[in-house]
């Protein structure tokens, strides 16, 4: 039997505060839904419910010291996804000639420190399903589908913890 979204958050947070308690320390206070709303007011479409309880859980992580939730990248804040939303928006016709470079279906959750994102697909306009993870490479063109869901992503950084230790 699979584990609902809820049940994989809570082994992610217990997983984290075991095996990454200073970690676990730095990671902010979840939102509310009223800041869940004020993101979703710039968003091409709702978020769904499992954006919307990872947030609830925890609201990213400070930018310094810089330290990667998992693999290369770090857990962005909901405030700082809208500003780098709002930016890669309005460059879209503008700076991005190419309509596939960044979509405004995206909506990114995780950085690299460098530009790069771990994006959630809020419309697959280029194919694959609504609520896949994109990753948006600023050098590069293409955009790789790394997980189904969310819910996928989080098993992947469970296991994650373990191999990292």
């Amino acid at each position: 039997m699979t584990d609902s979204f809820e049940e994989l958050v809570q082994r992610l947070d217990a997983e984290l505060l075991e095996l990454r308690p200073e970690y676990h320390s730095r990671l902010q206070p979840g939102v509310s839904e009223e800041q869940l709303d004020g993101l979703e007011s710039v968003l091409p479409a709702e978020l769904p419910d499992s954006f919307r309880l990872l947030y609830r859980w925890k609201n990213g992580q400070p930018d310094y010291p810089f330290e990667a939730l998992y693999g290369y990248r770090s857990f962005l804040p909901l405030e700082e996804i809208r500003e780098i939303k709002e930016m890669l928006d309005g460059m879209i016709e503008s700076d991005f000639e190419d309509p596939e470079y960044w979509r405004r279906g995206w909506v990114p959750f995780l950085h690299n420190g460098g530009g790069s994102y771990l994006c959630l697909d809020l419309l697959a306009e280029d194919g694959g399903d609504k609520g896949q993870l994109i990753a948006f490479w600023k050098q590069d063109t293409d955009r790789p589908i790394e997980h189904s869901d969310l819910g996928a992503w989080i098993q992947a950084v469970i296991e994650a913890q373990h191999t990292e230790e």
